[in-house]
């Protein structure tokens, strides 16, 4: 198992940041203004905190600890000109960072994915999509599914449908 003294900085940062990334590839798919994105935002650190505490994983224990204290903040790609282009570029900053886990720690890197998927779901169902002041909508859209599978894909996590807010990925315990 790794552990953030086997990264450069740089390479923490972004594996540290990846997994707010992958939350954000969600709310990208279907903006539900600015109470949804909070919504999905909080949900998302909630989850990730969550999962610290239930898992036996030190990266991602440690990669928490480094969200709380603020270590990275995440960088929007630049150059993006649409909601799309902005979600492919995160989703390839989130496969940039389980590929940086890979090389170092392969045991890790299966689990790290599980648990970005997860964070990225997590962030779909947040809040309701559509609807006016919280009366209609749905609370996972189309888009917002497809965009949570486009990012399992890319990350190579095949059993995305089956995970849910709480799972942290395999090797959690409970």
């Amino acid at each position: 198992m790794s552990k953030q003294t086997d990264y450069t900085p740089e390479e923490w940062k972004l594996i540290a940041t990846a997994p707010l990334l992958a939350g954000t590839v969600a709310t990208l798919s279907d903006m539900g203004g600015p109470v949804g994105l909070v919504k999905e935002a909080f949900a998302v650190a909630k989850a990730a905190s969550a999962a610290a505490q239930s898992t036996s994983n030190e990266l991602i224990r440690s990669v928490v600890e480094s969200m709380k204290a603020r270590e990275g903040k995440p960088e929007m790609p630049q150059g993006a000109k649409t909601a799309a282009e902005a979600r492919a570029a995160l989703i390839g900053l989130c496969r940039q960072a389980l590929d940086t886990v890979a090389r170092k720690s392969p045991t890790d890197a299966a689990e790290y994915g599980r648990w970005m998927v997860a964070l990225a779901k997590t962030a779909t169902e947040a809040a309701k999509e559509g609807g006016f002041l919280g009366i209609g909508g749905t609370l996972v859209s189309p888009a917002e599914t497809a965009a949570v599978s486009e990012l399992a894909s890319a990350l190579g996590v095949t059993d995305a449908a089956g995970l849910t807010p709480s799972d942290p990925g395999p090797g959690a315990t409970t």
